[in-house]
């Protein structure tokens, strides 16, 4: 067993960050010392990654916290609800404060939960203290190795484990703390506009308007999230640059041209840093109102510095407001950089502003041209109008696609028809009457702008239903390798940089990036779910099979979804491979013979025909005559599992915990809290 397996072991653990900042300070002394040099630009290099790195280090030392270490039968908790996150009409996700769990204590008690409830979820507000009986687990392993750790991005929130309330929820009459009174405000000013939108927009729509103005996007429904995703037009939904620009740059222009119509104050105030003052504060309250996520700060940050650069009579689009940008994101969240949307987001404004650059030195040189002809000149202003919008969607969408690539493994080869058509709607009329509805609404006059706002997305909607049905509008790929990502990611970095004829290297270094990664082998020949629901196979059609149509929905679909598999859960299900009765699931992957149980116990017959058997029950040292056995206990350890055989019979193993490897945000699993709930005396609502 042991020569014909290799099985992968968790990482090391970073170096202390005491010898980072030791190493930096060297680091930093040489770049002192090598200024003049010609290995100075090298030892900068060097510096501002291992000061980046001691960054990161510290912050995870910030916000370190305890973590729940084992899953729990159903037991009280008490808490304070931090935030509330919409999913849909009644259900929500709520951060929860710790107050209590019973049967936990010390160092043993997480500070916060990120808990589900369903239900009346309009009840409920921030800085209420709730009790209830829950089910708690630690923090999720990703679904296969190497795949997305939500655990790490829950456990930089202050989050040490995850959980359900079940059965009712008593509310403590308890006033909120002091301290919450702005985050009480702005869910009040949130909840308080929902509920204006929900009188006057029909249900349909009602979700797409509150996403757009108050950034809660969990009542939108299904068939228009995957219209805007297959259109390209998903990137209107989180409240980013678009919305930014158009909104502060709206507020921008409309106050510039009120102060406008007075000459005297026009031709004796700077009224244009006035109006650059106004769209900063509009920005701000847009910002807070909107959640104030990653993309959203760094399209504030970016027009924050833009506006700023005007108040201060300099130039507003550069690349060092955008690098400056970036590190006012990065310094107090590193790990902001690990995010989809800060990769997508700061992709597509670098390619934008290069793209300025380049598109402001060529529209002069045209302008001279088309003057020449007075009866070209007002078609010119047009064509180079729709070729300007053209042009930048075409950037922004190619580059914010590396990473789309990566993380989602979708892309829309017709975003650009899509973003053509919809963002004119979008920017004159969507967005303004957006602004309008919420200006008007403590005046109560806001049923028109609303109005406006809704027949805009129904058009929006249209045009992308139309784009989606589109030949060739759906594309699935499979998730591209680290390596070549980065690679690709370089190459654009340096056709955005670099000046001159030289930067088109870097397209070219990014397309073969690109390609090269495109033609890696196929994905893992066995997947094995954390909670062991289903098992996936590789038949010999190179597609994924799974045992059954609705167990383990959500690991299949991520898989599928990794392995560039446009295909559902019920369609891959039906797939040649599999041979399942009484239970027990019988596949031949490689010359591999592989054996599922998913409940039972170990028998003759079972061990017997296996190579590889995976059993969803403990196996406690039976089948030892099978050449690799994978139990409850070894998913319940190390979590997903991936196998890959290779055309020797060698099989290896790597696993979720292995491959995520000794992090601060990772526990040794311990056995499950068994304790008697208690029964909370509190105000039942």
């Amino acid at each position: 067993r042991r020569r014909s397996t290799r099985r992968s072991k968790p990482n090391g653990r970073e170096p202390p960050l005491l010898v980072l900042i030791a190493v930096l300070a060297a680091v930093v002394a040489l770049c002192a010392a090598l200024r003049f040099g010609r290995g100075g630009i090298l030892a900068v290099i060097a510096a501002l990654l291992l000061g980046g790195y001691c960054l990161a280090t510290a912050r995870a030392a910030w916000v370190a916290a305890p973590l729940l270490s084992r899953s729990t039968d159903p037991v009280q908790v008490s808490g304070l609800i931090e935030e509330i996150e919409p999913r849909g009409i009644k259900r929500a996700a709520l951060t929860l404060k710790v107050n209590s769990i019973a049967g936990l204590s010390g160092a043993e008690l997480p500070g916060r939960l990120r808990m589900s409830i369903t239900g009346e979820i309009s009840r409920y507000r921030v800085g209420q203290t709730i009790s209830g009986t829950a089910r708690l687990r630690p923090l999720p392993l990703p679904v296969a190795p190497g795949g997305f750790d939500y655990g790490r991005a829950l456990w930089f929130e202050g989050i040490g484990g995850v959980g359900r309330f079940a059965g009712e929820i008593t509310v403590a009459d308890d006033p909120a703390p002091l301290s919450y009174w702005l985050r009480t405000a702005i869910y009040d000013l949130r909840r308080g506009i929902g509920a204006r939108i929900a009188g006057m927009v029909s249900p349909r729509y009602r979700g797409f308007t509150e996403a757009l103005i108050t950034g809660e996007r969990g009542a939108i429904p299904k068939d228009i999230n995957l219209s805007l995703q297959v259109s390209g037009l998903a990137h209107i939904l989180s409240i980013s640059g678009l919305h930014m620009s158009l909104v502060a740059g709206g507020v921008f222009w409309l106050v510039r041209a009120l102060l406008a119509l007075f000459p005297a104050v026009a031709l004796r105030y700077p009224i244009k840093k006035w109006a650059a003052a106004a769209a900063l504060a509009v920005g701000l309250a847009y910002m807070m109102l909107a959640g104030a996520g990653v993309a959203t700060q760094r399209s504030y940050i970016m027009l924050a510095i833009m506006f700023a650069a005007v108040m201060v009579d300099r130039p507003a689009l550069s690349m060092r407001n955008l690098a400056l940008a970036a590190l006012i994101v990065l310094a107090p969240q590193p790990e902001a950089g690990l995010s989809a949307s800060f990769q997508m987001s700061f992709m597509a404004v670098a390619g934008l502003v290069a793209f300025h650059g380049a598109w402001a030195a060529w529209r002069p040189v045209a302008d001279q041209r088309l003057t020449r002809s007075p009866a070209l000149e007002w078609l010119g202003w047009g064509g180079r109008a729709i070729l300007g919008v053209a042009a930048a969607t075409l950037v922004a969408g190619t580059l914010s696609s590396i990473p789309a690539a990566y993380h989602f493994g979708r892309l829309a080869p017709l975003s650009l028809l899509g973003n053509l058509l919809a963002l004119p709607v979008i920017s004159v009329v969507v967005m303004p009457a957006a602004l309008l509805s919420v200006a008007a609404m403590p005046f109560g006059l806001e049923a028109l702008p609303l109005w406006v706002l809704e027949e805009g997305l129904k058009l929006v909607v249209l045009i992308s239903d139309w784009v989606g049905a589109l030949p060739g509008a759906r594309l699935s790929v499979r998730a591209l390798p680290l390596p070549g990502v980065l690679a690709a990611t370089g190459g654009a970095l340096w056709l955005c940089l670099w000046p001159g004829w030289w930067r088109l290297a870097g397209a070219g270094a990014a397309v073969a990036a690109l390609a090269a990664s495109g033609l890696a082998g196929p994905g893992p020949d066995l997947l094995i779910d954390g909670s062991m629901a289903t098992v996936a196979i590789r038949n010999v059609d190179g597609t994924l099979v799974f045992p059954d149509q609705r167990k383990g929905k959500f690991s299949a679909e991520k898989w599928l979804l990794a392995d560039g598999d446009a295909a559902t859960l019920s369609v891959a299900a039906k797939r040649a491979g599999w041979t399942c009765a009484q239970g027990v699931c019988r596949a031949v992957v490689k010359g591999k013979r592989v054996v599922f149980a998913r409940e039972g116990t170990a028998s003759a017959a079972l061990c017997a025909d296996a190579d590889i058997l995976v059993a969803g029950f403990p196996l406690r040292g039976a089948c030892r005559s099978v050449t690799i056995r994978i139990d409850r206990f070894d998913v319940w350890r190390m979590g997903a599992h991936a196998l890959r055989i290779a055309d020797d019979g060698k099989v290896s193993i790597t696993t979720a915990r292995g491959d995520q490897g000794l992090r601060p945000w990772t526990v040794a699993p311990k056995a499950r809290l068994k304790v008697a709930p208690v029964v909370a005396e509190s105000k039942r609502l």
